[in-house]
């Protein structure tokens, strides 16, 4: 009885781990399975896959944008066909090249060239700029390239000097004075004239309750050129559209012969708010070199 009853336990035993070793069935996966257990996740914007109307659509606004942009700057530059330059006998200046507007007095002495106001208020880095270029911070905006600008001041005379050296150590821009004359007409129209000092605040000699022009005069350093990777001689102020410095850069053409930091925190020039006249007064320039 006694051997009839282990045998009997073995049997239980034996049943037991034949069940635990035994492999479970596989489950079978149905859809419904699937749809209860799939978690929804959000469609992100990058994989719709882009639809071709939508693409057609930007495309053709933003080519009617461009041809608006386009349709009134050439507007402008038609307007600016018009202006007589304000110089002293308009009808005797020598064009300087036959699509931009600069021009040598008949005494060859002087250059005269076209601009507008574009900033009346902030600090200042430029006295002038190419438009399209560092109109934030410069007074004025011109539409003549730079290199005919540098080509003016040789014609009448100015000799070249030196941009800038910043290292090892920093040493002034050089070259001839240039005196820089602005004529402009007011809203009656009377035309004014002042030397381009007064338009600009010195802001490291005085405060703004008690505003001084700027007395540093601007010297013919000339701007640097450079070569390309295809060995092409580039004039740098034609890249940056650096024309009349105030800061020092070496792309101006005209630089401020003392050290100017272009660092925010250290400008030393502004604005000279009352002096300027509004926004996109047409301006013209004369430059006249003293020896």
């Amino acid at each position: 009885m006694k051997y009839i009853f282990f045998a009997f336990i073995a049997v239980l035993l034996s049943a037991g781990c034949s069940q635990k070793q035994q492999p479970k069935e596989p489950s079978i996966e149905t859809a419904e399975s699937r749809q209860q257990t799939t978690v929804s996740l959000p469609i992100s914007p990058l994989d719709i896959p882009p639809v071709k109307e939508e693409e057609d659509k930007y495309k053709a606004e933003r080519e009617r944008i461009l041809a608006e942009e386009r349709t009134k700057e050439l507007a402008i530059i038609e307007e600016e066909r018009k202006i007589v330059p304000l110089a002293d006998e308009p009808d005797k200046l020598i064009p300087l090249d036959p699509h931009d507007r600069i021009w040598i007095t008949s005494d060859r002495k002087s250059a005269v060239l076209l601009g507008r106001v574009a900033l009346r208020e902030g600090f200042l880095e430029l006295l002038a700029c190419r438009i399209g270029s560092k109109e934030h911070e410069s007074i004025l905006s011109v539409r003549v390239k730079p290199y005919l600008v540098h080509a003016a001041l040789l014609t009448v005379n100015a000799r070249q000097g030196k941009p800038a050296q910043f290292s090892p150590e920093f040493v002034s821009a050089t070259g001839d004075r240039v005196d820089i004359t602005l004529r402009w007409k007011d809203e009656s129209g009377k035309m004014c004239e002042c030397s381009a000092q007064d338009w600009v605040w010195d802001m490291a000699n005085s405060k703004e309750s008690s505003k001084k022009p700027m007395t540093t005069h601007w010297v013919f350093s000339g701007s640097k050129e450079y070569s390309d990777s295809e060995g092409n001689t580039r004039y740098l102020a034609d890249e940056t559209g650096e024309i009349f410095g105030l800061s020092n850069f070496a792309g101006s053409i005209l630089d401020v012969p003392i050290q100017s930091s272009a660092d925010n925190a250290r400008l030393q020039f502004g604005c000279f708010t009352e002096h300027i006249p509004a926004q996109d007064t047409p301006v013209t320039i004369i430059l006249t070199p003293r020896q």
